[in-house]
């Protein structure tokens, strides 16, 4: 599914892309906190209101003037081996994810904003620059499937091509692909169950013998708009294992991760009751900024319990995605994940939006807008929080992370 840059961008340049997307703005990922308390830096966000992140590139995605300086060199190839090459069909050994050798293992990568809210940005030369120059071990594809005016049940087709698209890029890159149901503002997983075992089981017949695939069945169950309370035993549990059935019908080996209740932070509550089978991880979710200690007790109860956990989504911002970056508190995260042999993927890369959490600054002219989607992006396009994301990955000292 390889596409060569210039093809990719004429294509980008022929429909005239939206910048910010096909679909009217999604909501905030998580619920906003009321105190927390920034620790560290903050962040200089471009002054861009919801209806001005809407409109055409034409409007927002101008070309530098002649007088504006030129930006710094774009990025480069660091690591070059193929992460799936070197650890294989990976599988859960107690709480940890191991290799096909049955050594732990911990992967670190990015979170795609929505992916009907980025049309163009995952392509061929953005998948290798994550992998390649920011050495992300996975990718995880977050597909929303209710989000305004589009998502994967207005366009189910669309969406499970554009899914396998995406899917494909990964493999061909060499690096590990999570296939996130990324179930939000529907909070109860049963409201679209039966789309989601149509989804997983075509998607896991189509993938059941690639090891690079990882399937993330339910996002962030939450009982919020909800007639019913979101709970563990009664609802998300028996969603999951519907769902998982029809994976493994398909596919008994490739990972799967299942959300937990309240957003997915309740992972206590769903290890005391964990599903039976192999191969099944749990997801936690945080934001430095609104998630502290508590939290981390919550996961380390869920390992004490023995249950493997997988942190699908975490952001160094507060939970509304905007406004500071706390680097103290995104460390402290980050040295307990290390400590635990847990893998995680940051919120997020390729959106458009405003957040803070945004790893690249979209709405910039920092860069014309086919050398935003040719990649090998410059540091001056990179945001206070991708700087530090991708250091954290790389495992590099950066002045973000200094000061």
């Amino acid at each position: 599914m390889k596409r060569p840059v210039f093809e990719a961008l004429v294509l980008i340049l022929a429909s005239s892309f939206i910048f910010a997307a096909c679909s009217e703005t999604l909501e905030d990922e998580t619920l906003p906190s009321t105190d927390a308390v920034p620790t560290s830096i903050v962040i200089e966000t471009e002054e861009t209101t919801t209806e001005e992140a809407e409109t055409t590139p034409s409007e927002t995605e101008t070309e530098p003037s002649e007088t504006e300086p030129l930006h710094g060199p774009f990025s480069t190839a660091i690591v070059t081996d193929k992460i799936v090459e070197s650890y294989g069909q990976l599988s859960v050994d107690g709480t940890q994810l191991v290799n096909s050798n049955g050594e732990p293992v911990r992967l670190e990568g990015m979170s795609t904003y929505g992916m009907n809210a980025m049309a163009g940005f995952v392509n061929q030369a953005a998948v290798q620059t994550l992998a390649e120059d920011w050495g992300c071990d996975v990718l995880r594809l977050a597909m929303y499937t209710e989000g305004n005016s589009d998502g994967y049940i207005v366009n189910p087709d669309k969406y499970f091509e554009q899914m396998c698209e995406y899917v494909d890029l990964c493999i061909d890159q060499g690096i590990y692909v999570i296939i996130d149901w990324h179930i939000l503002s529907d909070g109860n997983p049963n409201t679209y169950k039966t789309e989601a075992i149509d989804f997983f089981s075509r998607i896991s017949a189509i993938y059941a013998d690639s090891p690079n695939v990882i399937y993330e069945i339910c996002n962030e169950p939450n009982s919020r708009e909800e007639e019913v309370e979101v709970d563990w035993d009664n609802v998300i549990k028996p969603y999951a294992e519907e769902v998982i059935a029809a994976i493994r019908a398909n596919d008994p080996d490739n990972i799967i991760i299942v959300g937990t209740p309240n957003w997915s932070q309740d992972v206590d509550i769903a290890s005391a009751n964990p599903i039976e089978g192999e191969n099944i991880m749990y997801t936690v979710h945080f934001y430095a900024g609104s998630h502290g200690q508590e939290l981390r007790d919550k996961v380390q109860t869920a390992l004490d319990n023995g249950i493997a956990v997988f942190c699908t989504e975490w952001g160094t911002t507060n939970d509304s995605g905007a406004g500071t970056v706390f680097i103290e508190e995104s460390q402290q995260w980050l040295e307990f994940f290390d400590e635990n042999g847990i893998s995680w993927c940051n919120w997020s890369i390729g959106g458009s939006q405003t957040e803070a959490s945004n790893a690249l600054k979209f709405i910039s002219n920092v860069l014309t807008i086919e050398e935003k989607y040719a990649g090998h992006w410059p540091d001056e396009f990179i945001s206070d929080s991708g700087l530090f994301v991708r250091d954290m990955i790389l495992d590099l000292d950066s002045e973000t992370n200094e000061e």
